[in-house]
């Protein structure tokens, strides 16, 4: 019985949908692992209590409420392990971007690609989204090979688009269309 409510991607992974009573969880998952996530994102610096995450939880669902964002944990057999999003929904032109990340004990177990393929699946048959981004580091491999093997395309570099701890960083900017090439 999974104590969670959201989406099943297999019979040991879900994708599921935030609670605030989830932010005690979630914030000792991120401390447990700061050295790992924040190599490629910002947000762990200012995670630093539950009442961070917490405020995060109402920041995405208030953009869950206004149809610009949707936010998931990833659970492994009903443990939170990692998280993945839809922002910056725009619904007059149909296309999103997703994030993710998880737990560096979980990582090259295959989970991330398939809660991207969840995700992609609920985005284009629910969501009725035409068009989905991912922006990855360009030297953050293991995030660039999930956007390949779930069918997204390279379609540039963003140069200096992020600041991570003080050092611009270049994007890649692979998309997945819906019209052109859903593998799904």
């Amino acid at each position: 019985m999974t104590k969670y409510f959201g989406l099943r991607i297999d019979e040991n992974l879900d994708l599921v949908v935030p609670e605030l009573s989830m932010a005690e969880e979630v914030f000792r998952l991120v401390d447990s692992d700061r050295d790992h996530l924040r190599t490629f994102l910002s947000f762990v610096d200012r995670s630093v209590d539950v009442t961070s995450q917490v405020n995060y939880f109402k920041m995405k669902m208030t953009g869950a409420t206004n149809g610009t964002d949707k936010l998931f944990f990833i659970a492994s057999n009903n443990k939170i392990i990692g998280c993945i999003d839809l922002h910056h929904i725009d619904s007059h032109t149909k296309k999103a971007e997703i994030g993710y990340w998880i737990h560096s004990s979980y990582s090259g177990q295959n989970i991330i690609s398939k809660a991207v393929k969840r995700l992609c699946t609920y985005s284009f048959e629910v969501l009725e989204l035409n068009k989905l981004s991912i922006f990855a580091d360009v030297e953050n491999i293991a995030s660039n090979k999930v956007a390949i093997k779930n069918g997204f395309k390279l379609v540039g570099v963003k140069v200096q688009d992020e600041v991570i701890h003080d050092q611009y960083r270049d994007m890649n900017e692979p998309e997945l269309f819906i019209l052109l090439n859903f593998p799904y």
